[in-house]
C-alpha cells in the first residue's frame, strides 16, 4: 500500500487499503486511515477458534445460516470512520449481505483473545455499533483460564463475566456449548 503526497503521513484512504488488501499475503485491519497487520495466531487461538466455528457451522447446517472463521472482513460504517476488522468467528442471516469480500450484518461476532483484558476493548466498541449485531461472546485462548464473557444487546450492551455452569449460550443462534469443549485437541463430534 503505497503513500500518496495529499494524504497525511501513515494515512490511507480506504480504496487503497481495499485494493491492497486483494493482493496482500497478509491480512491487515483498517481503522479510519490506519492500517495494521494482523498478528498470526497462537495454537491454542486456533484450537478455540477451530472447535467454536466447527460447532456453530454443524449446528448452523441448513438454517440459512453462513459461518465465517477469520478471513472475512467485516466493513462496520460509522460517521466520519471507515473500519474494517477479521473477526475470529462471524455469523450472519441476512440474505442481502452478499458481498464476496466482505459482510457488515453480522448476527453473532466472537473472539478468541491473548490478553482476555486488553485485547477486545476497540473492537467492541466497533463492534457494538453494527446494528445487526446481538452478540459477541470474547473467549480466553488459555486453557489454563478457560473463561468467556458474553456482550449482548438489549437495552443497552449487557456483559455476562462468566460463561454459566460452564456453558456458553449465544442465544441468539440458539447454541449452546461446554467451555471445556472448546479447549479440547480431539473434539468430540455429535
Amino acid at each position: 500500500m503505497g503513500e500518496a503526497a495529499d494524504y497525511p503521513k501513515n494515512w490511507f484512504p480506504i480504496s487503497e487499503y481495499v485494493n491492497g488488501e486483494t493482493v496482500a499475503d497478509k491480512r491487515h485491519e483498517y481503522f479510519d486511515g490506519k492500517v495494521f497487520a494482523t498478528a498470526g495466531a497462537s495454537e491454542n487461538h486456533e484450537i478455540v477458534a477451530l472447535n467454536l466455528a466447527g460447532a456453530i457451522n454443524q449446528h448452523m447446517d441448513g438454517k440459512g445460516y453462513r459461518v465465517f472463521k477469520g478471513d472475512m472482513r467485516l466493513k462496520i460504517a460509522l460517521p466520519k470512520r471507515a473500519l474494517r476488522y477479521y473477526p475470529d468467528i462471524m455469523v450472519t442471516c441476512d440474505p442481502e449481505d452478499s458481498d464476496q469480500n466482505y459482510k457488515e450484518s453480522p448476527e453473532l461476532l466472537i473472539e478468541v483473545t491473548s490478553n482476555y483484558k486488553a485485547d477486545h476493548m476497540e473492537k467492541l466498541f466497533a463492534y457494538q455499533q453494527i446494528p445487526s449485531l446481538e452478540q459477541n461472546p470474547i473467549i480466553d485462548q488459555d486453557p489454563k483460564v478457560k473463561k468467556a464473557s458474553l456482550y449482548q444487546r438489549s437495552q443497552a450492551w449487557d456483559q455476562d463475566d462468566e460463561a454459566p455452569n460452564g456453558v456458553i449460550q449465544p442465544s441468539s443462534i440458539d447454541f449452546t456449548i461446554p467451555l471445556e469443549d472448546l479447549y479440547s485437541r480431539s473434539p468430540s463430534v455429535a
